[in-house]
C-alpha cells in the first residue's frame, strides 16, 4: 500500500499537511488505467504525432496497462471469485487496440470515424458485465454514463476524443477514490 504523509515528524514541513491516504491494488489499477485513458486520448486531440504513431504508442501502453493491473488485481480477483473480470478487460482492451489499430493502418473510414463510440462502447459493455456480474449499482450508473457519452458525442464534434478522455478516465479515478458496492453472491 502507498502511504503518504504517516509520520508528522520524519518529513519535510510540507509534506506534514497532507492527510494519510492509502490506494489498495484495485484501487491503483484504476488511477494506472485512468492515467493511461487520458495520455491516449489527449494524444489523439492535441498531438501533431501521426496516427500511425500514435497507434503504435496506444498499443505498447495498452499492453503494459493490461501486464500491471493485471498484476495489481489477480489475488484479490482470484479470492474473491472475480478473476473473470480481469480476463473480460483484458479481452475487451485487447479487442479495442486491435480494432483501432486496423483502422488506422488500413485506413477503415468506418472505424476512425467511430473511435471515440468504439472505446466509449467496450467500456460500457465492461461495466455493464460487472454491473450484472457483481451486482452492482455504481458500474450500472457508470455503463449508462458511458452510453449517456455515446449519445452526447454529437455534441462535441471537435472535442471527440478529449471529452471521451475525461469521461473513461475520470470515471477511473471516481472509483479509486469513493467507495463502491458489490453484494455477495
Amino acid at each position: 500500500m502507498m502511504t503518504v504523509g504517516s509520520s508528522n515528524f520524519s518529513k519535510p514541513f510540507s509534506a506534514n499537511i497532507l492527510p494519510s491516504i492509502c490506494f489498495t491494488e484495485i484501487d491503483r489499477a484504476f488511477l494506472v488505467w485512468g492515467a493511461l485513458t487520458l495520455i491516449m486520448f489527449s494524444m489523439g486531440q492535441f498531438s501533431a504525432m501521426s496516427w500511425t504513431t500514435q497507434a503504435i504508442l496506444d498499443a505498447a501502453l495498452t499492453g503494459a496497462g493490461i501486464v500491471a493491473t493485471s498484476g495489481l488485481t489477480w489475488a484479490i480477483a482470484s479470492s474473491a471469485k472475480l478473476r473473470w473480470v480481469v480476463f473480460l478487460w483484458a479481452a475487451l482492451m485487447t479487442a479495442g487496440t486491435i480494432a483501432t489499430a486496423y483502422g488506422i493502418f488500413y485506413s477503415s473510414t468506418l472505424i476512425l470515424l467511430h473511435l471515440c463510440l468504439l472505446w466509449l462502447g467496450l467500456c460500457s459493455i465492461g461495466y455493464g458485465a460487472m454491473a450484472i456480474g457483481m451486482r452492482s449499482r455504481c458500474f450500472t450508473a457508470t455503463c449508462l454514463v458511458h452510453l449517456g457519452a455515446i449519445a452526447g458525442l454529437g455534441y462535441t464534434s471537435s472535442w471527440q476524443f478529449f471529452s471521451s478522455g475525461l469521461i473513461m478516465a475520470l470515471t477511473l479515478f471516481f472509483f479509486s477514490v469513493v467507495p463502491w458496492d458489490r453484494q455477495a453472491e
